[in-house]
Formats: C-alpha cells, sequence, structure tokens
C-alpha cells in the first residue's frame, strides 16, 4: 500500500479558506491532520500523489464532521483504538 504524501498547513489553510472556515473557530494544524485521516487512498493521483479535487471533498466531509462534533475525529480514534483492543483480546 502505497503511503499518503503530506500534505502542509499551509495548503490545508487554502482548502479552509475556499470553504470559508474562520481560523479563530478552527485550529489549522487539526484541520490538516483530519484531511490527512479523512482523505481515501484510491482517490490520490498516482502522479501527483494529492489531486485537489480529493483535498477538497475531504476537507468538506471534515468541516461537516467538526460542525457536528468539534471533536469528531478525535472521538472516532479512540473508538478506533477501542476496537482494537477488543479484537486483541478476542483472539
Amino acid at each position: 500500500m502505497k503511503k499518503r504524501k503530506q500534505i502542509s498547513v499551509a495548503e490545508a489553510m487554502r482548502i479552509g479558506e475556499s470553504l470559508y472556515i474562520d481560523w479563530d473557530q478552527v485550529d489549522p494544524e487539526k484541520f490538516r491532520q483530519d484531511i490527512m485521516g479523512n482523505q481515501p487512498q484510491e482517490a490520490m493521483d498516482p502522479e501527483t500523489g494529492q489531486p485537489y479535487d480529493s483535498l477538497l471533498l475531504s476537507g468538506k466531509v471534515v468541516l461537516n464532521h467538526m460542525q457536528e462534533f468539534s471533536d469528531y475525529f478525535t472521538r472516532l480514534e479512540k473508538i478506533k483504538s477501542e476496537v482494537d483492543a477488543y479484537q486483541a483480546r478476542r483472539r
């Protein structure tokens, strides 16, 4: 499996600005991390490693989740680690 190319905070902020994100309300680094965590592997362009459309779509998804729960991706990671621990105990 190919490793995802990282995006910078500046790139994440450009995506956020196109979505009219208020940076006083959203931490740019957290937004960047959430975009990276939400980006589908198969949507990556093999030449550039990150098509803008895929990143913009990921930004929209992240923004929608953050509007519902500001710590959505933190909660999701916690649940995933709990599932992994549960599955490890069952083996």
